[in-house]
């Protein structure tokens, strides 16, 4: 699909069947390297060659909390209410 930014699942990459568990986790401390590598990069454009890409980091990581916190108390609340509903 064009402007796709994520391929089909049929395209994702395999774990192979009979990776040993320390391949398995090797995949995924790759991946999350890979992930951090990518935001940074991002970030680092952000700010500009003399910005501090750890200040932004920290900044968006903030503002990735705030925003996980505000999600969970909405969530409890709706469990709240339905549980008082029932």
């Amino acid at each position: 699909m064009v402007g796709q930014l994520l391929s089909p699942p049929e395209f994702a990459p395999v774990v192979p069947e009979n990776a040993t568990p320390q391949q398995r986790i090797d995949i995924w401390l790759d991946l999350l390297r890979s992930a951090q590598t990518l935001l940074l990069a991002g970030l680092r454009r952000e700010v500009g060659p003399g910005g501090d890409v750890h200040d932004a980091y920290r900044r968006w990581y903030a503002q990735q909390m705030e925003e996980h916190d505000r999600t969970i108390v909405r969530m409890l609340e709706r469990m709240k209410r339905r549980s008082h509903a029932a």
